[in-house]
């Protein structure tokens, strides 16, 4: 009989340090929601910015005369990506008083929170895996290409919560019979990039 005593005093040690370590556990688990809430809760932008962002310098040197062909909402409430706005500018056709070109602005912002790590899946999933950094740019920025008819070249930045991408194509005459090479397109996307970007509200 005297050895039970024993046996019962450790059960009952046992239990109270796995009390003890549940209660540490959900008070760590707590204390990390709080601060990562707090971490992801930390986009700038409540809302993309319109198409008047893309209309730049660049653009009119970039596409002469151009018109505004397309303006349209993108995603929404329930997409987990975001929602935003896509636009495309081309020189008007007929006339041949100026060589074809086109520009495409695709602004995204993504919601709190985790906002600005879905930017970052956005802008990673848009510019693929043959894609080229780009400095200078929002916080961070890819260029990449497009190979078709006339090649096009895009390039796209984070800003916070926020993604943008614009893309850049012409012709190399004024018949449309050949396209500007892959380097005049990117270095036009990237311009078009630089003027939105700066271009944000603050």
């Amino acid at each position: 009989m005297p050895s039970a005593q024993p046996q019962s005093r450790g059960c009952a040690v046992v239990g109270v340090i796995a009390a003890v370590l549940v209660v540490v556990v959900l008070v760590a688990g707590a204390v990390w929601f709080v601060v990562s809430r707090d971490v992801l809760e930390s986009g700038d932008f409540e809302a993309a910015p319109d198409c008047s962002i893309g209309e730049t310098d660049a653009l009119d040197e970039l596409v002469p005369a151009h018109e505004l062909e397309v303006q349209e909402p993108i995603g929404g409430a329930q997409e987990t990506f975001g929602s935003g706005q896509q636009c495309r500018w081309a020189t008007p056709g007929g006339d041949g008083d100026a060589v074809p070109a086109t520009a495409t602005l695709v602004t995204v912002v993504s919601p709190d929170p985790g906002g600005i790590d879905t930017a970052a899946d956005n802008l990673r999933s848009s510019a693929g895996s043959d894609r080229a950094t780009l400095d200078g740019i929002g916080d961070e920025a890819f260029t990449w290409t497009r190979s078709g008819r006339f090649n096009v070249g895009c390039a796209g930045a984070r800003v916070s919560n926020l993604y943008v991408e614009t893309c850049h194509s012409a012709a190399a005459d004024y018949d449309a019979t050949r396209s500007i090479d892959a380097e005049q397109a990117v270095a036009g996307a990237v311009r078009l990039a630089e003027d939105a970007v700066a271009g944000l509200p603050d």
